[in-house]
C-alpha cells in the first residue's frame, strides 16, 4: 500500500470502529433525548428537550403528566397521537408500558369538592326542590343515590346523568369550561396498590376519548405555550409561531 493512502485508510478504519461501537453500545432508549425533531405541516420543530429538563430540575412530571414518579416517562406522541381511530385503540395496548395505564385509566373520581352544606347556606332563599324532586316523587329530600344507581334502570337515569342534569340548571358556566369545569366538584383519585384493570373512558366521562385526550398538536401547544405564558418568556402568542416552527 502506498504511504499516501495510509492516512485515508487509518481514518476510514477509525470511523468504522467508532460507528460500530456507537451502534453496539448506544445509549438505552430510557436515556432522555437531547433534542426531539417534530415533523408537522406547520413546519419542523427542533425541541431542546435536555435544556428544558435542566430548567425543570429533571422533574419529568413538570411536563409528562404520568401518575408515577418515573424518570423515563413515555414520549408524548405515544398517548397524544395525530388522530384517534380504531388503529390507535388497538395498538396502544401493545405499545404503551402497562405501568402507565393508570395515567389515563385511573380510579373513578370523587365528588368531594361538592358541599351540600354550602349550597344550603348560599341558596337559603330557595327551597330544597331547586335541586331535589318535588313531593310527588320524594315527600322528603333524599340522597340522589337512594334512587339513582351507577347504571340507568328503565326510565330512571344513572346517578351521573341525573346529578349532572340537575347541576347544569344552575352551573352551565362550569359545563362550558369542558373538562376544566369538572374540577369544581370532582377530584381525580390516584391508584393505590396494584394496577387496576383498565376501564372504558365512557364509564365515567360523557365526552368521547378523542375529546378527553388532546391530539399531539393540541397537547404540545397547550403544554408548551401554557408554560411560556405563565413564565412570560420564550415563544408564545399568535405571532410567535416562527420561533419554534421552521419552514
Amino acid at each position: 500500500m502506498q504511504k499516501r493512502y495510509l492516512p485515508i485508510f487509518t481514518l476510514t478504519i477509525t470511523l468504522f470502529i467508532t460507528a460500530a461501537i456507537g451502534y453496539l453500545f448506544s445509549p438505552t432508549p430510557d436515556t432522555p433525548p437531547v433534542r426531539i425533531l417534530l415533523d408537522n405541516k406547520g413546519g419542523k420543530v427542533i425541541f431542546a428537550h435536555q435544556s428544558h429538563a435542566t430548567i425543570e430540575g429533571n422533574n419529568c412530571r413538570a411536563c409528562h403528566h404520568t401518575s408515577g414518579n418515573e424518570q423515563t416517562p413515555p414520549q408524548c406522541s405515544t398517548c397524544h397521537v395525530a388522530k384517534f381511530n380504531a388503529a390507535f385503540t388497538t395498538n396502544h395496548q401493545k405499545e404503551i408500558d402497562k405501568q402507565f395505564c393508570t395515567s389515563c385509566h385511573h380510579p373513578a373520581g370523587s365528588a368531594d369538592k361538592f358541599s351540600h352544606e354550602k349550597h344550603v347556606e348560599d341558596y337559603a332563599e330557595q327551597d330544597c326542590q331547586s335541586c331535589h324532586h318535588d313531593a310527588e316523587i320524594e315527600p322528603e329530600p333524599q340522597a340522589c343515590s337512594d334512587c339513582h344507581d351507577k347504571q340507568a334502570t328503565g326510565p330512571t337515569p344513572s346517578l351521573r346523568d341525573a346529578t349532572h342534569a340537575r347541576c347544569a340548571d344552575c352551573h352551565d358556566d362550569m359545563y362550558q369550561e369542558g373538562l376544566k369545569g369538572c374540577r369544581n366538584c370532582h377530584s381525580r383519585q390516584q391508584p393505590q396498590g396494584q394496577a387496576l384493570a383498565p376501564t372504558a373512558c365512557s364509564t365515567c366521562h360523557t365526552l368521547p376519548a378523542n375529546e378527553l385526550i388532546p391530539t399531539k398538536t393540541n397537547a404540545f401547544h397547550g403544554q408548551c405555550i401554557g408554560c411560556h405564558e405563565q413564565q412570560e418568556a420564550g415563544p408564545f402568542g399568535d405571532d410567535a409561531c416562527y420561533k419554534c416552527h421552521m419552514k
